[in-house]
């Protein structure tokens, strides 16, 4: 079974450009993720993964973990200049067969091995942007036991590119893809990413409003988890979407009062004002404590880790 680890923010920065990377701590993400891939242009990714080894502990210094997006077509160069000790997650595009999952795993344990790196420590997110990816999610999620969670792409111009859908629309012409992936990564117990349809007619990357909407839509769907973003305008309104509220609290604690009283009988549930109360809302009332208690320490963290960064450069 998963175990909830706080990942509602990221953002996705080029490893070609300084400033983003040096004021990656500035962001108040839980996560960055080193991008290899996309943003970088072909004549310079040698030269990026020579600047994976220090980027890492420079985009941690603000508390968020460390993740590293390489490209599908270079692995086993990517993986020699990405897997460094303070990464936490390599991120694969464009997953299609269980066999790539499998590689991957084998090369990053030989890499472990040779770095001094926690053996199995480092994560694989398989990312899900092809028709012929979705349809092999279930054996993708379950091909090595390095992949913690797992969601198809809600989006972007690869899986569209490849499906022949247009990309901002007013429907979600991603849904069967996202439906999959969640179906897999709840069958195997992982940690589900995914996210409800919000129109973006635009493809806007820095609205915040989009942002919190989004993520306050997953969190009600049941989601704790968030896929990240490309502009920090959106990273607030991750955070807070995607962390119980004062109302979810106070709700959470009606419930399990009322869960008191009903373990005092012999019924196994009861209606109080229009709402059923049995154990099965009781635990989940004492996962939104949990969860809100672990949001709590992660936001601790990465203020404590801030405070330390502002005062080494006084």
């Amino acid at each position: 079974m998963h175990k909830q680890t706080v990942r509602r923010s990221g953002l996705t920065m080029p490893i070609v450009t300084p400033r983003f990377i040096d004021n990656a701590w500035r962001r108040d993400c839980d996560f960055i993720v080193i991008d290899l891939e996309d943003s970088v242009p072909q004549q310079l990714k040698a030269h990026a993964r020579t600047l994976v080894k220090n980027a890492i502990a420079t985009v941690s210094k603000g508390g968020a973990e460390a993740f590293c997006r390489i490209n599908h077509d270079t692995v086993e160069a990517d993986l020699d200049g990405a897997v460094w000790p303070g990464l936490k997650r390599i991120k694969y595009p464009k997953t299609e067969h269980a066999a790539e999952v499998r590689m991957l795993d084998e090369i990053i344990s030989r890499l472990e091995r040779e770095r001094g790196i926690t053996p199995g420590s480092i994560e694989i997110d398989c990312g899900i942007e092809t028709a012929l990816g979705t349809a092999n999610v279930l054996e993708i999620a379950a091909a090595s036991p390095r992949v913690k969670e797992f969601g198809a792409s809600a989006g972007g111009y690869d899986y569209s590119r490849d499906l022949g859908v247009e990309m901002f629309v007013e429907f979600d012409q991603f849904i069967y893809g996202k439906g999959e992936a969640e179906l897999a990564a709840r069958t195997l117990g992982l940690g589900v990413r995914a996210s409800p349809f919000v129109v973006n007619k635009s493809g806007s990357v820095s609205d915040p409003d989009r942002a919190l909407r989004q993520a306050e839509g997953a969190y009600k769907m049941g989601i704790r988890l968030g896929g990240g973003g490309l502009n920090p305008a959106v990273v607030e309104g991750h955070n807070k979407g995607l962390t119980p509220t004062a109302e979810d609290i106070r709700d959470a604690q009606w419930v399990i009062e009322q869960y008191r009283q009903l373990a005092s009988t012999s019924d196994t549930w009861r209606e109080v004002d229009g709402r059923v109360i049995d154990r099965y809302e009781a635990a989940r009332a004492r996962a939104t404590f949990e969860y809100a208690d672990l949001c709590a320490a992660r936001d601790k963290e990465k203020a404590a880790a801030v405070e330390r960064v502002k005062a080494a450069l006084k």
